[in-house]
């Protein structure tokens, strides 16, 4: 049963399918597939399914390292508490900064790219509605979900996430039954059909880890979930295998769908999805992809906003952000969840004005991607120094070792991907941002630990009473 106390989160409040749902519904798989399928088989050919299979097991790996945390560190701080154990307060502090402010840009990169499609789709039937009236909508809705509590947002998610997978297993399915332009085969598994080699099966592998990315949030409901040491490595590796599962036979799929010598087909076709739904289920039915891909930004919404509430929740009740962002509700952390909202809609909307919301999508998705990976690469590092200096006899050269090694050099692909070649203005912008924010919270350690002293040697110390 879910219990509260003063300033603390509801524990017990979530079960293994809440956190999972939450931590896939933060994937957005629609989303993901809709989106990504086009740049990924652009890089890596009709071999895009071999792409994903190596974006899979480097999540695989991702999800022992942060799954070996959590079993230690039931904790809503997720990165932010995780390295603080690893690199000490100063450098754990800046880890959790750049979580921050990856995670910060998940609301506005959704609403703005939420209300530009959902704005084109109405426009299909002749209904004109400017994309800023639909952002203010979302965000009144979302601020009123995420206020409700994590049990509500998690049952909102779980509708929609079940919504979108239901649409888009029906037409995966009847793509292979139809046996597709010409016919199934696995020949997409093939990584000689790379026309760029290993270097195409590495950039497609980064569309394909952009697809997961959402799936560590499990890390952030450690206070919130029934038997956390438990649940949440079982969560994570359940989501990722899971929805690991459907973005390859969205893969395999596309490739058979569009037929395997026809890759440059799909790399053409603006929106493949779409383009397949109207081929096998006609106009009928065929924009129901698009309804999938808006319920599935709906539910990444209020997944991804609930996990960054609670990494400045944590942040907050240490002290390092306004201690009023460390306040409850009943067990919810609503003015942290009120902060990050209005901070959202009012960048969404001044940026989109600007750029445009489909720019403003892909910077802010830009700026998570690359902060996430190298928040990655960090838990990773972390891992191995916190077992071998808080838990010695219990590491395993396996697990505490091989496992986060590997899965660091595989996130290299992504990361040299995000940046080479240097991509046009504005999105070039985007990792000096990052790097602006890194340097930030470098010096605002630097200012605590000269301003608090002691107190700041014990960050991380707020843990679950579990």
């Amino acid at each position: 049963m879910a219990t509260v106390t003063a300033n603390r989160l509801r524990a017990g409040a979530l079960t293994l399918v809440g956190t999972t749902a939450s931590t896939a519904a933060f994937m957005g798989p629609a989303t993901s597939i809709y989106f990504n399928t086009g740049p990924g088989v652009a890089a890596a050919g009709a071999a895009f399914p071999f792409s994903v299979l190596i974006a899979m097991v480097a999540m695989m790996l991702m999800a022992v390292t942060i799954g070996a945390f959590a079993k230690k560190l039931p904790t809503s701080g997720f990165a932010y508490t995780f390295t603080v154990k690893g690199f000490g307060p100063r450098g754990g502090f800046v880890s959790g900064w750049l979580l921050l402010g990856s995670y910060a840009m998940v609301a506005p990169m959704l609403l703005a790219g939420m209300s530009a499609l959902l704005s084109s789709f109405l426009a299909t039937f002749g209904v004109a509605i400017a994309w800023w009236v639909l952002a203010l909508a979302f965000f009144a809705i979302a601020l009123a979900v995420v206020s409700l509590g994590i049990s509500r947002s998690v049952q909102t998610a779980l509708i929609f996430l079940v919504f979108e997978l239901a649409i888009m297993l029906a037409l995966f399915a009847t793509i292979i039954v139809r046996g597709g332009a010409a016919g199934n085969t696995l020949a997409g598994f093939n990584p000689g059909l790379s026309p760029t080699g290993i270097s195409g099966l590495g950039i497609g592998a980064l569309w394909g880890i952009l697809m997961f990315v959402g799936f560590e949030s499990a890390g952030t409901l450690g206070e919130e979930a029934r038997a956390p040491r438990i649940t949440v490595p079982r969560a994570l590796l359940t989501a990722v295998i899971a929805i690991g599962f459907v973005y390859l036979l969205s893969a395999y799929a596309g490739d058979v769908g569009f037929g395997i010598g026809h890759a440059k087909a799909l790399m053409s076709a603006a929106a493949p999805w779409s383009t397949l739904a109207l081929t096998f289920w006609g106009p009928a039915l065929g924009k129901l992809v698009m309804v999938a891909a808006l319920s599935s930004i709906f539910a990444n919404l209020i997944s991804g906003a609930n996990s960054v509430v609670r990494v400045m929740y944590n942040m907050g009740r240490e002290g390092v952000l306004h201690r009023s962002l460390g306040e409850t509700r009943g067990g919810v952390p609503v003015k942290a969840g009120v902060y990050y909202l209005v901070g959202s809609i009012l960048l969404t909307l001044l940026l989109g004005i600007i750029w445009g919301p489909l720019t403003v999508y892909g910077f802010a998705g830009t700026i998570l991607g690359l902060g996430i990976i190298v928040v990655y690469i960090l838990v990773n590092v972390s891992l191995m120094i916190f077992y071998r200096k808080d838990h010695p006899t219990e590491v395993s050269p396996w697990r505490h070792g091989l496992v986060p090694v590997a899965a660091s050099l595989v996130m290299l692909l992504p990361l040299y991907g995000q940046l080479v070649p240097c991509p046009a203005a504005p999105f070039s912008y985007a990792p000096l941002a990052l790097a602006a924010w890194i340097i930030a919270g470098a010096l605002y350690a630097a200012r605590l630990q000269r301003q608090r002293g002691a107190a700041f040697e014990q960050l991380g110390r707020v843990l679950a009473d579990i």
